[in-house]
């Protein structure tokens, strides 16, 4: 008899590996760092590929502190004036010599039990003990303002640690935790959500809505994270999606603690249609527009190949970026610029679609230029990264 075949599982071969980095105080590096990251960890078996998704939130959590928050060293209260603000001081630090040569390190661990993910930043470090405590303490809009980060690290890990007075983190994953088996494919979402309770008798507690972070999402549900226990077997899940709120009806399917003041939710849709509310986009298909939300988070999978052939300039001007679904501009914030391209920040997601760039000059003219959207990364909530080509030589008005 002849005995079947078996494929070999080199990750469960390795014994051990380490590896160094030393990734620049750039937020175009964020996202494909992340994304080496995680390879590593699913070729190395340190973490099994359903559990990729949370793996990335925590890690991306973790290079986006030490960069934004350390080399760059902004404050999170630039926050809670505007995402404009915010997004306004991280272009300019980020072209600033002084912070933006700054480089965080980054040491990868693997002993084939754990694996060990150290970051190190080259800014002034923070009060570490205060920062726990506000991520300790159970009122939700503290939690997620200030200490959102730190719950989710923590949920997602057996361990974060801080050493060199804030300045370094170091992520624990035990190899069986990162191991999960799930019913059907999910789906990243990785942003801030509004859950809002709906009574008994089936019209919506908008005054008790509150925020909350989706994890993942499939044709049937969601799972998301919260500061509060559950207080309604049924939902309404409001998303943020290119500028409109969409609440797509849920029941809750299972509520549990993940370590501290965290709660997930695993949540059901329901199709009947959402209960109405004056700055609410509701959809009368549920399953369409579910289907609608997977095709768009899948094509954001799809991350392009950019190439710079042109040298870059340093280019911190407030642009004027004109969509075909805005019917006002949208407010960028700019980085660097060459003759093929700009990148800048926006606190608007932008479509990867030919768009209108107004550029100012100091002869006090306006350069309009079309502009094809190639990358549009979420750095943090409200805040994004984006690279543009030009498609053509523009003119002056």
């Amino acid at each position: 008899m002849i005995s079947e075949l078996q494929t070999p599982s080199l990750p469960a071969a390795i014994a051990a590996e380490q590896t160094y980095l030393h990734i620049p105080s750039q937020p175009e590096w964020i996202a494909p760092t992340v994304e080496y990251l995680k390879d590593k960890a699913i070729l190395c078996g340190a973490c099994h590929e359903s559990r990729a998704s949370k793996l990335m939130l925590a890690l991306h959590e973790a290079l986006t502190n030490s960069i934004v928050h350390g080399n760059l060293e902004l404050s999170s209260d630039l926050k809670e004036q505007s995402d404009n603000v915010f997004a306004e001081a991280l272009a300019a630090r980020s072209v600033d010599p002084h912070y933006g040569t700054r480089t965080v390190e980054v040491r990868i661990d693997y002993d084939g039990k754990y694996c060990r993910w150290t970051f190190t930043d080259q800014g002034k470090g923070f009060d570490v003990e205060r920062a726990l405590k506000r991520a300790a303490n159970p009122d939700p809009e503290t939690l997620l303002s200030s200490g959102r980060g730190i719950l989710l690290m923590r949920s997602f890990l057996d361990e974060v640690r801080y050493e060199a007075g804030g300045r370094r983190v170091v992520l624990t994953l035990a190899r069986p935790s990162g191991e999960e088996k799930r019913c059907g494919p999910r789906l990243p979402v990785q942003r801030p959500v509004r859950v809002a309770p709906v009574r008994a008798d089936g019209t919506v507690d908008w005054e008790a809505a509150y925020e909350g972070v989706a994890q993942n999402l499939s044709p049937e549900g969601m799972g998301l994270l919260q500061a509060r226990l559950a207080t309604s077997e049924r939902i309404l899940i409001g998303l943020d999606w290119e500028g409109q709120m969409l609440y797509v009806p849920a029941e809750v399917r299972h509520c549990q603690t993940r370590g501290g003041e965290v709660v997930e939710l695993g949540c059901r849709f329901q199709v009947a249609s959402a209960a109405s509310h004056p700055s609410a986009t509701t959809s009368a298909n549920g399953d369409h527009a579910i289907d609608t939300l997977l095709e768009q988070l899948h094509g954001q999978t799809a991350r392009p190949d950019e190439r710079r052939v042109h040298p870059r300039a340093v280019f911190t001007a407030r642009i004027r970026i004109q969509t075909t679904s805005n019917s006002e501009p949208i407010i960028g914030f700019g980085r660097d610029l060459s003759k093929g391209g700009i990148s800048f920040l926006t606190s608007t997601p932008l479509p990867r679609e030919d768009v209108m760039v107004s550029l100012p000059q100091q002869d006090q003219t306006t350069l309009r230029m079309t502009a094809r959207i190639v990358r549009c990364n979420q750095l943090m909530a409200g805040i994004y990264d984006v690279g543009a080509q030009f498609v053509d030589e523009g003119d002056s008005v």
